[in-house]
């Protein structure tokens, strides 16, 4: 018969697992985790415009790109 784990037996073995593995390892295994719930949620909008605002063209945007590079490098 198969073993059926609460959440909290899952999280206690997933923990003794972790406690095992180097900083680097743990810093990975943290991203994947996060990936993936950004992949099961979906990402959310930075921002939500006003309705009716256009979205800018991609010329617009390297216009603006273009025009604070050279702001930033006068200083």
């Amino acid at each position: 018969m198969a073993d059926i784990l609460t959440k909290k037996e899952t999280i206690d073995q997933i923990v003794i697992a972790a406690k095992k593995l180097d900083k680097l390892d743990l810093q990975i295994l943290l991203t994947k985790l996060r990936v993936k719930k950004m992949q099961k949620d979906g990402v959310k909008p930075a921002a939500k415009p006003p309705k009716g605002l256009k979205s800018p063209s991609m010329e617009e945007i390297d216009l603006w790109k273009h025009e604070s590079r050279k702001n930033y490098a006068g200083r």
